[in-house]
């Protein structure tokens, strides 16, 4: 299979040895790999080069990347980009801050192998045609039943399970992840049914 007939990938990462084991997982796959050793660089070759996703490390020279996140959706060419986040930084308000800044995906590097990844990317970069055949479900957390006040507690939900923005009560959606084996398994976040944001 020649390079280019699955797409494009970023990796915008400051360590080259992490850069150089996604790039051989990836381009022996049949991607494209372009790369970034630093936040400015890899804005530049986003807006320039149009990626088909983005592999974003967090802590990064010149740019953090939150800030590369935030101009990527922010950026109406280039909006619809699909990101997943890898970083050491795995605590829960990063990752919420990540899913809130519009990551499609976030994954604390040593948790996740590089073949694990890459059927993350596989499955979000073919996302339009899985989605067809299945459906999310939505699930109400009673605030008084069994673990919620802890859950609450942990993910830093200090006002309750409401949105932040409009006060609606929000839902737990949870998504079928066809990237694991050995049982159900499912993505899940909270989103709000009335302005429909992801936390």
């Amino acid at each position: 299979m020649n390079k280019k007939d699955k797409g494009t990938i970023l990796i915008i990462e400051d360590e080259a040895g992490f850069r150089r084991i996604y790039r051989d997982v990836l381009e022996n796959d049949g991607y494209e790999v372009l790369e970034a050793e630093d936040g400015e660089s890899g804005w530049q070759l986003v807006k320039s080069k149009r990626p088909d996703l983005v592999l974003l490390d967090l802590i990064l020279p010149k740019l953090h990347g939150f800030e590369v996140l935030k101009n990527i959706r922010a950026d109406a060419a280039i909006k619809d980009i699909p990101v997943i986040i890898f970083s050491v930084l795995g605590g829960q308000k990063n990752i919420q801050k990540g899913l809130e800044l519009g990551a499609n995906d976030y994954t604390v590097k040593g948790f996740y192998s590089p073949r694990e990844i890459l059927s993350k990317i596989h499955a979000l970069l073919t996302k339009v045609d899985i989605t067809k055949n299945i459906n999310s479900y939505k699930l109400e957390v009673k605030e008084g039943r069994a673990d919620a006040a802890k859950l609450q507690q942990d993910i830093d939900f200090s006002k309750g399970f409401r949105c932040s923005h409009c006060k609606t009560k929000m839902a737990l959606e949870l998504i079928p992840d066809y990237t694991r084996t050995n049982g159900h398994w499912f993505v899940a976040h909270f989103v709000c049914p009335k302005c429909k944001r992801a936390f």
